[in-house]
């Protein structure tokens, strides 16, 4: 019976931080609508189409491990993730030539490869505002797993439909487009704690593990 409680406590938790998370997600989006019209209304659509928000769940829970207590303090680096996540989900949905994800019209569907383009590109534009707020440490680790993220994803290109792809070269992709945010987030977020190198290194190394 405790088990089970502590569970479901913990399962309220996690619950209660996708809530916070889509409400911070849902009031940018409000705000920027303001200010850029359309490009803001559809990308946004796409970005408060639902999902696990893992990422940001993940930089939170890494930041309060690190020994963080303000939330207000990992916010916008946990909604950096999501902003950057979204962003590649739109432009694999273009390569991938997809018309629906979670249920619903792709942005592509909806507006055309090129605006579809543009609008990926200002989701990641948004992420990185949110993530740049940070000292140059914490943008530095950013900047490195997004620029392997888009490395992991030329690598992808090159494989489909090639049967002779073997399981590193597998791996090397998923250590790219999944665990290597994972661990950047993982990472980004002790730093945000001022944890130790060495504890920030063991997140780091939690988030490849997790990705993989």
């Amino acid at each position: 019976v405790g088990c089970f409680m502590e569970d479901s406590i913990a399962l309220d938790y996690l619950e209660d931080m996708r809530e916070l998370i889509n409400a911070n997600l849902e009031s940018i989006i409000i705000e920027k609508r303001a200010i850029y019209g359309e490009v803001a209304e559809l990308s946004g659509r796409i970005l408060l189409a639902g999902g696990k928000r893992l990422r940001p769940i993940l930089a939170i829970l890494a930041y309060e491990l690190a020994g963080g207590q303000d939330l207000d303090e990992i916010m916008p680096l946990a909604l950096a993730s999501e902003f950057i996540h979204t962003a590649t989900l739109v432009h694999d949905d273009i390569n991938d030539e997809s018309l629906t994800r979670r249920g619903q019209e792709t942005l592509q569907a909806l507006v055309g490869q090129p605006k579809a383009i543009i609008g990926g590109d200002w989701l990641f534009v948004q992420g990185f505002g949110l993530g740049g707020r940070y000292r140059k440490e914490i943008v530095d680790v950013m900047a490195n797993y997004s620029s392997r993220l888009a490395s992991a994803e030329f690598s992808q290109l090159d494989h489909v439909l090639d049967l002779s792809t073997s399981p590193e070269d597998y791996l090397q992709i998923v250590r790219g487009k999944t665990a290597g945010p994972f661990a950047a987030g993982c990472k980004s977020a002790g730093l945000v704690a001022n944890a130790s190198e060495i504890e920030c290194n063991a997140l780091f190394e939690f988030g490849i593990e997790l990705g993989i």
